[in-house]
């Protein structure tokens, strides 16, 4: 009898993996190439696959459930439907600061509403529903049930990831940017949501994602960023919400997370946010890193520069000979010193400038509104990495470098 019941559990535990295998094998060729854009980007073709696939787990599938892990399913759906809140709202309110607001590019017509649902609906708890059988199915049938779980999340991080845009990419700096605005968000993402399905089941997982998404594609204005402000966004605060629900969790029916490490957590979010906003200049003085050699000895490639903003036009009255500004020329910034204030007959101000390690002013006079600041700090080598990926010949012309 024995022999016979361990036979069932065997031939039993067998089934489920080759459901999971089947299941993880839809996401992978949901992923690949040519079933993407020849079979998936027809019309409503990939709302029904996925659909399809729900009915297959939901009807024809044996059930399968994660053992008891003394979470409460309705505390993770009130931290899921809260983490949105703060995800969207971090992004938006640091477009709203650094004017990055844009018109959206979906439709957001009744029509286009009710299809773009269809697009993130369907997929999205498809997706959610094999993260979490195949979770079960490692801790019901296999002996390295961690090992797995980290198995699944990786499927399901690369299947998320767009390798064919990432194959065109061809310098090294575009590769670090894709890589910090795309990838790393891809993986703190879905990191999160298998935390979220492990304590939690699906539900908390599609109330997050859906409601990120459903901001994305159904609001008439959103955030358009600066890459490092994105890929900060998307990296920290998945991280560091995951690890405040991994404690909650854990410690659901043992002991209560005291009221000291909620505002640790709280404090941890909040300079994360802070120090994204203050890289990109939301507050009255921000950073910019060094990249030639033009204002040695005083400054060097690598040391970032503290920039108080001209605020008002009276700031620009103040600025002196000597002054070290941050002023754009083409698409970048320049740090250099004022050699001359030049006044015109109307009282209006230019600044011709120069490098303290150069021969010779800069051929081009600064005007006015090309004056982003005055230069208050010198931080040294808190740059250098910015330095390494930046290219050597972003000099423009009319600025001299010594060499």
């Amino acid at each position: 009898m024995k022999k016979e019941h361990r036979k069932k559990l065997l031939n039993s535990d067998r089934k489920y993996k080759v459901y999971t295998f089947f299941l993880l094998l839809s996401i992978i060729l949901s992923a690949l190439p040519f079933f993407k854009t020849k079979i998936l980007s027809l019309p409503f073709a990939a709302p029904i696959y996925w659909s399809l696939i729900i009915c297959i787990i939901y009807f024809c599938i044996p059930a399968i459930n994660m053992p008891n892990k003394n979470f409460i399913n309705g505390s993770l759906l009130g931290y899921a439907v809260s983490g949105a809140i703060i995800f969207v709202a971090l992004e938006f309110l640091s477009a709203v600061f650094m004017k990055k607001l844009e018109a959206s590019p979906y439709d957001i017509s009744a029509i286009g509403t009710l299809l773009n649902i269809l697009n993130i609906f369907p997929q999205l708890t498809a997706r959610e529903m094999i993260r979490l059988y195949s979770f079960a199915t490692a801790y019901k049938t296999m002996k390295y049930r961690r090992i797995a779980i980290v198995i699944t999340t990786l499927i399901m991080i690369l299947t998320d990831i767009n390798f064919t845009k990432l194959q065109t990419i061809q310098q090294d700096r575009d590769l670090f940017i894709y890589l910090i605005k795309n990838v790393a968000p891809i993986i703190t993402k879905n990191t999160l949501m298998s935390a979220f399905v492990f304590y939690g089941g699906i539900l908390p997982s599609i109330v997050y994602i859906g409601i990120i998404e459903l901001f994305q594609k159904c609001f008439p204005v959103l955030p358009e960023l600066p890459w490092i402000v994105e890929g900060a966004i998307g990296i920290a605060f998945p991280s560091m919400y995951m690890t405040y629900i991994m404690d909650h969790s854990s410690n659901q029916g043992k002991t209560v997370v005291s009221g000291k490490e909620n505002i640790l957590y709280l404090i941890s979010l909040f300079s994360a946010t802070m120090f994204s906003w203050f890289c990109v200049g939301v507050f009255p003085i921000y950073p910019s890193v060094i990249l030639t050699g033009s204002m040695e000895p005083l400054i060097y490639p690598g040391d970032v520069v503290l920039i108080e903003k001209m605020k008002e036009e009276k700031d620009i009255y103040n600025l002196s000979k000597g002054d070290i500004i941050n002023f754009k020329r083409e698409d970048i910034t320049i740090t250099h010193r004022i050699k001359e204030v030049i006044t015109d007959e109307a009282g209006n101000r230019s600044f011709e400038t120069k490098g303290d390690n150069n021969k010779a002013p800069d051929e081009i006079i600064v005007q006015p509104n090309d004056v982003k600041g005055i230069i208050v700090k010198v931080v040294p080598k808190a740059g250098l990495p910015v330095l390494i990926l930046k290219e050597q010949d972003e000099v423009p012309e009319g600025v001299i470098d010594n060499k």
